[in-house]
């Protein structure tokens, strides 16, 4: 009987079991070797390969162009996501409420999220342009500025103007999620709510928002990784420039391996940003965890 009910407890892991070991496999060996990089000086104009230790992290961190891509990184991501977030929700309610033309709406907003990275980022690069662009021809037609705008040619312009953009490509992922949630609400406890003289907000807040809460914790998760990560609009539109005013995490990681040619300290910059992606992720998960639990 116990040989019978182990056997019967274990089978459903051992369907589990080939890919889990195919995807343990993909993510040691790249990790390992990183470490392994990580800890031995690794340059490309030096032929030897002597092993150093921690030298590589400990240079990394007390560098101050580290500490200005860190909060670089953080300022990115943190209003990034909640730019995208809020306009996500925006959009699932007001979608969500309308009874036609919802389809449509629905498939224009997700134009933006569809197009490819490199797609997104030469558009945009062309329409920001200071002397050619469609931007600043058009704001001179509406009288609202009178000289072109180096939207990303200048150190205090560029990181709110990619910001700008990266939220107009990745809002309606948070749309389709949000809006998905929404129709899964009971129509009834609307409906309730309304007989009893409770307004829109008062629907969204106490009724809305709460069942919205896992789906919150899931894509905020979700999209804070991928804006952690994103590297196509910034490396294609300005390099990290200028005067590394919007080089990120990966950007600074890049140009350390492909352009000072210092695959140590690039490996030790990869795994510093992978703690940080963790230590960012964990009050998303504990979120979203309790909300299930609840």
């Amino acid at each position: 009987m116990i040989r019978k009910r182990f056997f019967r407890n274990s089978v459903p892991y051992m369907y589990l079991l080939p890919s889990v070991v195919i995807i343990a496999s993909l993510l040691t060996y790249p990790l390992l070797y990183n470490l392994y990089v990580s800890v031995h000086r690794w340059q490309l104009s030096r032929p030897d390969k002597p092993f150093i230790g921690f030298d590589n992290f400990t240079s990394i961190l007390s560098d101050e162009v580290f500490r200005s891509v860190l909060w670089t990184t953080v300022i990115w991501t943190f209003i990034g996501v909640t730019l995208q977030m809020l306009i996500g929700l925006l959009g699932a309610l007001y979608v969500d409420e309308r009874r036609r033309s919802k389809g449509a709406l629905r498939s224009l907003l997700l134009l933006p999220w569809v197009l490819p990275g490199v797609v997104t980022a030469l558009m945009w690069s062309w329409m920001l342009q200071s002397d050619m662009g469609i931007l600043n021809d058009l704001l001179k037609t509406l009288h609202l500025s009178k000289e072109n705008i180096s939207w990303l040619g200048s150190d205090q312009m560029a990181l709110g103007t990619l910001i700008f953009v990266n939220t107009w490509k990745a809002f309606p992922f948070w749309f389709l999620m949000l809006l998905a949630g929404l129709q899964d609400i009971p129509n009834d406890q609307v409906e309730a709510a309304k007989i009893d003289g409770a307004r829109w907000l008062g629907i969204v807040s106490f009724i809305k928002l709460p069942h919205l809460k896992p789906i919150i914790g899931a894509t905020g998760v979700i999209t804070t990784i991928w804006t952690l990560n994103y590297f196509d609009l910034i490396w294609v539109t300005t390099k990290g420039g200028p005067m590394d005013s919007t080089s990120t995490l990966p950007i600074y990681t890049y140009r350390l391996a492909f352009e000072f040619f210092d695959f140590g300290k690039s490996s030790a910059m990869a795994l510093v940003s992978l703690v940080i992606i963790g230590i960012v992720c964990l009050p998303y998960m504990r979120s979203m965890l309790k909300s299930i639990k609840e």
